[in-house]
């Protein structure tokens, strides 16, 4: 098979996407549009790799590349989400092999320190003939939603679907964002959040470009948890291929003693899957040993996929830093929480992000 490399144009950009649908391995982040997401909001360009034969183009593999001047070069598969490397065409997998062997190519003529490729681990395995070393494991969590709602909604576990009940007797709804202004209620949540985890954020504009690009093709939602009115919780989804991801789920502390105030989020998108016909809830990536692993494993009658990044060392051995500087339990996170005032969190988050990536 005579299989050619070459970077796409924005022309490709339908062709990119087709494959981005056909492929079994392909997520929401291999899409055409999340790659603008990216270059909209950090200035950064996404590289989008692919592989074609008779001038169709049968495999894709994004990345992008950081030259940082205290870290040095760096190629990630993909910077700010949770699944990057290459997808195929199915009938094409031995192009998987191709793809990646070509990125090292390009990664060693661009003297790169490293390449970093998020995966799911069951669809890894052939990234060790490059010898690449899986580090910094994580998992998600993915619930089968072709079943009635009703059958899956008996599957919660007892304390779920009574902390569901009672914030509903309590008056605590869930509310579907119908416009734009709401991503500034939602950022002021995400605010807090993140400067109580001791997080650098992503800006603002990160989440009005992705409503601009996702929610008028219909693959973006924000849900809130009203309470009186007020918005106390949101999280914001994306669809893609029959699959729902839950992105980012944000909630302010003062509220947490209402225990239920994010299942009844989580149960609000769970029975819009099942209703419109999506296959699967895909929980999102999550640190083990969190407490957000212990929720997401609480009773929810989820599958736990075991979700790793892949490291291949050109020049010594070194990690992402954000691996540690965005941890919530070390010195860097304390600092950011004790010393960096909330207001400019979004300033710094920006830099940092735009020239490291993220964790």
């Amino acid at each position: 098979m005579n299989i050619k490399f070459r970077f796409a144009t924005y022309n490709d950009k339908e062709e990119w996407n087709e494959v981005a649908e056909k492929s079994t391995y392909s997520e929401i982040y291999h899409s055409y549009e999340w790659s603008q997401l990216l270059e909209k909001t950090y200035r950064i360009r996404v590289f989008r790799l692919i592989a074609e034969t008779d001038k169709n183009i049968i495999g894709i593999l994004p990345f992008v590349y950081f030259l940082n001047p205290i870290f040095g070069p760096k190629i990630v598969s993909l910077p700010f989400a949770d699944i990057g490397g290459p997808a195929t065409i199915d009938e094409y997998n031995v192009a998987s092999n191709k793809l990646t062997k070509e990125l090292i190519k390009i990664a060693k003529k661009w003297n790169t320190k490293f390449i970093e490729i998020r995966s799911l681990q069951e669809n890894a395995k052939y990234l060790s003939n490059f010898d690449f070393i899986s580090s910094l494991q994580a998992f998600t969590y993915r619930l089968n939603t072709t079943k009635p709602y009703n059958e899956i909604w008996h599957n919660y576990s007892k304390k779920i679907r009574h902390n569901i009940k009672k914030m509903r007797n309590m008056g605590l709804k869930a509310k579907e964002a119908k416009d734009q202004y709401a991503i500034n209620t939602y950022y002021a949540i995400y605010l807090k959040r993140m400067k109580d985890l001791g997080t650098p954020p992503a800006p603002l504009s990160f989440w009005h470009n992705m409503w601009k690009i996702f929610h008028p093709k219909g693959q973006m939602k924000l849900v809130f948890t009203v309470l009186d009115d007020k918005e106390i919780a949101g999280f914001i989804a994306l669809l893609f291929k029959r699959k729902l991801y839950f992105l980012l789920n944000v909630s302010l502390k003062e509220f947490w003693k209402y225990y239920g105030l994010n299942e009844l989020l989580f149960d609000w998108y769970i029975k819009y899957a099942c209703e419109n016909r999506y296959d699967l809830v895909d929980f999102g990536r999550t640190r083990k040993g969190t407490g957000v692993q212990r929720f997401k494993e609480k009773g929810w009658g989820t599958k736990r996929i075991p979700l790793d990044k892949y490291y291949l060392f050109l020049r010594g051995r070194m990690t992402n830093p954000l691996e540690t500087a965005l941890q919530t339990d070390n010195i860097y996170a304390k600092a950011w929480k004790k010393f960096i005032p909330t207001p400019i969190t979004p300033v710094l988050g920006y830099l940092f992000r735009k020239n490291l990536g993220d964790a």
